[in-house]
């Protein structure tokens, strides 16, 4: 094969890999909220222990692991996406007053990237 050849095949090759659409990549702008199944009054403190529900959908087919960072603990947990590209999570609770950071995490192209995130805050 000439260098020429060579040089271009190399070319395309690099093209396809870089915008062919990854199978693991997420399948839009994924979503992440958090909602309390125990009504809960606004401006109330809650008990420690209260359980809650992170939950969001646009997620591609890999893995997905969930981050809840906290006042007093780190947590986190794994699973993944449903066939509708989306998560539930039921195991997490507060435990103490003041700023929750939720953040999902999925592997594309090789890295574990955070593809969406949202917050709350605990009375």
């Amino acid at each position: 094969m000439s260098r020429n050849r060579i040089g271009f095949v190399a070319l395309v090759a690099a093209l396809i890999v870089l915008l062919a659409p990854a199978a693991n990549a997420a399948k839009s702008s994924p979503t992440l909220w958090v909602t309390f199944p125990t009504a809960s009054v606004a401006g109330v403190s809650m008990a420690y222990g209260t359980p809650f529900v992170v939950a969001g959908c646009g997620y591609g087919s890999t893995y997905t692991s969930v981050v809840v960072r906290s006042p007093e603990a780190l947590s986190f947990a794994g699973q993944e996406p449903g066939a509708d590209g989306c998560i539930s999570f039921t195991n997490f609770s507060t435990n103490a007053s003041g700023t929750y950071v939720v953040d999902a995490y999925q592997q594309i192209h090789g890295h574990s990237s955070r593809v969406a995130s949202t917050t709350f805050s605990v009375p």
